[in-house]
């Protein structure tokens, strides 16, 4: 039994009615658009999109699905004013058009999802963690391609987000054993977020932060690094095909040193995880790692500096500060928030 219009049509405005970020909608943009411009079903390029790239399946239907009940909001408008104007035939076409794509959204949405597809966001990125060896990241940057090592190796180290690689970020040489990787914040306001914050990493026992040492160190000492999310998406994704690891991506980076600073740095380091996270409060931790996934070792951190001082249950009130440094490159009058003794931070 074919679903009335009217339904159709509130259905339309109750999906694309709901609150998304500006960002969300578009990479739905750019995945209709993708779909429109392949030429195929939207069915069809679904089951292209599962087979070629599962990790990014549920964004792709996920955008089709958008792209769909806005054309079908669109060509009921349509129709109805065609109606108006007595071209019955071409608004009866326009309607049923609008039916199919009911019929489509119904269909993508009753398929199940391909294995290794990327689900909730958060849920997805923190539960895959259970499913990688203890040295996925190792495994991962030995399978990457060079031109995208520095990129993996920043990431994995520090924890970035990708907002923030694309924006650049800088690497330091301090001495034989020591570098910096300097960071400026992604989501930041007045309130909200850290506008920079610098890790000091030690090179002993870790490979990873060997290797950036020496990629920064044939740069003279120096190395500004910077991907696009999407390419840093597709090098990872290939990287862990080829070392056989489960689909793996940026933020599954982001937990895993967040539940490795909870399980080995423990509760009274809250405010310094904060920092190395780039949040201005404790409280949002809460949604990045648990203590109970955290590993043994791992954590190369020895020190951090961050913008704005963290806020606690204790301090829940941001304290505007003087200017600070917007910038990677600070000044050393400057006199950052930073962790009192990194001494019982340095794990072997």
């Amino acid at each position: 039994m074919s679903i009335p219009t009217k339904v159709i049509f509130r259905e339309a405005n109750e999906y694309l009615g709901k609150k998304r970020a500006r960002s969300t909608l578009d990479r739905y943009r750019r995945e209709w658009k993708a779909a429109v411009a392949s030429g195929l079903d939207p069915l069809d390029y679904a089951s292209h999109a599962a087979a070629v790239d599962p990790t990014r399946y549920v964004l792709r239907r996920s955008g089709i699905i958008w792209g769909l009940w806005d054309s079908i909001r669109r060509g009921i408008v349509a129709a109805a004013r065609n109606m108006g104007d007595g071209l019955t035939e071409l608004a009866t076409a326009q309607v049923n058009q609008a039916k199919w794509h009911r019929v489509v959204i119904g269909l993508l949405s009753a398929r199940e999802v391909p294995q290794g597809a990327f689900t909730r966001k958060g849920q997805s990125k923190r539960g895959s963690l259970k499913g990688l060896p203890q040295d996925w990241r190792e495994l991962a940057a030995e399978h990457t391609i060079p031109a995208a090592l520095p990129a993996v190796l920043v990431t994995f180290l520090s924890g970035c987000r990708p907002a923030e690689l694309a924006m650049g970020v800088k690497v330091h040489v301090l001495d034989a054993q020591h570098l910096t990787i300097t960071i400026r914040g992604a989501k930041t306001n007045e309130l909200k977020g850290q506008p920079w914050r610098r890790l000091t990493i030690a090179t002993e026992g870790s490979e990873l932060a060997s290797q950036l040492w020496q990629l920064a160190s044939a740069k003279g000492g120096a190395l500004s690094v910077k991907r696009q999310p999407r390419t840093l998406h597709k090098n990872l994704a290939t990287a862990a095909k080829r070392a056989g690891l489960p689909a793996i991506c940026a933020y599954m980076a982001r937990h895993f040193l967040a539940s490795q600073l909870k399980k080995l740095w423990g509760k009274e380091a809250k405010q310094d995880i904060a920092m190395v996270l780039g949040h201005v409060s404790t409280r949002t931790q809460r949604a990045y790692g648990s203590t109970q996934q955290g590993r043994r070792g791992g954590v190369t951190i020895v020190n951090v500096e961050a913008a704005r001082v963290v806020r606690t249950p204790h301090r829940p009130h941001y304290v505007k500060q003087g200017a600070v440094a917007s910038t990677p490159e600070i000044a050393d009058s400057d006199t950052p928030w930073t962790i009192s003794d990194p001494t019982p931070f340095v794990f072997s």
